[in-house]
């Protein structure tokens, strides 16, 4: 088949980024791929990071054309007018943000009318947004109203595009393993780079740092922990895009300021290794979410997963198999979890069981999909 892609690719950075240069590159192992990207995704007033461009060495890219940039609708035509000439049999957009609406909407209109026969796929990260905007229900129902097919990574994403948008053809399929780290760190290497004792247990909160993400409440669990479990260590590691005043401050409230180490920045592909090679167990407090590619990545290193009971995470995490699933906004169910997984030795058992669930979450079956669909 002929493939086009519209999402974000090197030097744009963060998961999303990685998550769609990885399918064209599966992707262009069975078909013919355009792909085509962004000279500019955001204006700075909509992204509350440092900065979008990705300052990796090891490089996570895939060939493409850099057409589309967000506040310049000519370049939003060049894009479609590339697409529509190539005459792709599916388009496949990677949607997460409202704030594309208007582009993707001006996009598809283009394809239907000078391509129509072009089926056009949103494979969505995100239907409903973890912030409450007012606009964001109207802007995504304007972005897909001429979508075919849709591809969700959980059941409660499908059941928000029902509602909204009733009568879709949806398909459910596991986020796929984001195993593209590559690195010779070993556990031992790692923890001694970070001035880690190498018995001591370790935890790993990895990601930014936003209030849904529900750090406040691991580190009011970590109290309990380290009560219990000599030693124990807690990496958070993660652009801060909330105020760290609080977070800071529940440190010290908690006393566990010797418990915990702040890595307050985003960290390149080359160093992800370092800290879960580092971790026993990695911990998604999350309050809400809709999935997370950080239990893929978690997963690809074979490390267990704590997280919560929202989203589609309990499709992901098997609850005293793969990790350990706890109501959200609840320390003490964290605390409790980590010290079972500490006292009760399970890393091992829960690394093999990772190990033996891989093959849920491969490219292959996700690219399956797309040519079903």
């Amino acid at each position: 088949m002929k493939i086009a892609v519209i999402g974000p690719t090197y030097p744009i950075r963060g998961g999303i980024s990685h998550y769609t240069t990885l399918m064209v590159r599966h992707l262009r192992e069975r078909h013919e791929v355009l792909f085509i990207s962004y000279s500019k995704q955001y204006p700075a007033f909509l992204f509350p990071g440092k900065t979008q461009i990705d300052d990796s060495t090891d490089r996570i890219e895939e060939k493409s054309e850099p057409l589309i940039s967000f506040s310049n609708p000519l370049s939003w035509r060049r894009a479609a007018r590339r697409i529509a000439d190539w005459s792709p049999d599916v388009l496949v957009f990677s949607w997460v943000n409202p704030a594309l609406a208007v582009q993707f909407r001006y996009v598809t209109g283009y394809i239907k009318r000078h391509s129509p026969r072009t089926k056009v796929v949103f494979w969505c990260h995100n239907v409903a947004l973890h912030e409450s905007l007012p606009m964001a229900p109207a802007l995504t129902r304007f972005a897909f109203c001429r979508a075919d097919r849709f591809i969700v990574t959980g059941r409660e994403s499908a059941d928000n595009l029902e509602a909204m948008r009733p009568g879709s053809v949806v398909s459910v399929v596991n986020l796929p393993s984001l195993d593209a780290f590559s690195s010779e760190e070993t556990p031992g290497s790692a923890r001694e780079s970070l001035g880690l004792a190498p018995g001591a247990p370790v935890a790993l909160y990895f990601g930014f740092v936003r209030q849904y993400k529900g750090l406040i409440h691991l580190l009011e669990a970590m109290p309990e922990v380290a009560s219990r479990i000599p030693g124990v260590h807690l990496l958070v590691v993660g652009e801060f895009w909330d105020d760290r005043g609080p977070y800071d401050e529940a440190i010290e409230r908690n006393g566990i300021a010797g418990k915990v180490t702040v890595v307050d920045r985003y960290v390149p592909n080359e160093e992800v290794a370092r800290y879960f090679e580092s971790a026993d167990l990695v911990v998604l407090p999350y309050v809400s979410a809709t999935g997370s590619g950080i239990v893929q990545i978690a997963f690809g290193f074979a490390k267990p997963v704590l997280t919560t009971s929202v989203g589609s995470l309990t499709e992901v995490v098997d609850d005293g198999g793969t990790g350990y699933v706890v109501p959200p906004a609840d320390p003490r169910a964290i605390a409790r979890a980590m010290v079972d997984f500490f006292e009760s030795g399970r890393a091992e058992e829960f690394s093999s069981n990772v190990t033996a669930a891989r093959g849920r979450f491969s490219w292959d079956s996700f690219l399956d999909e797309i040519e079903r669909l």
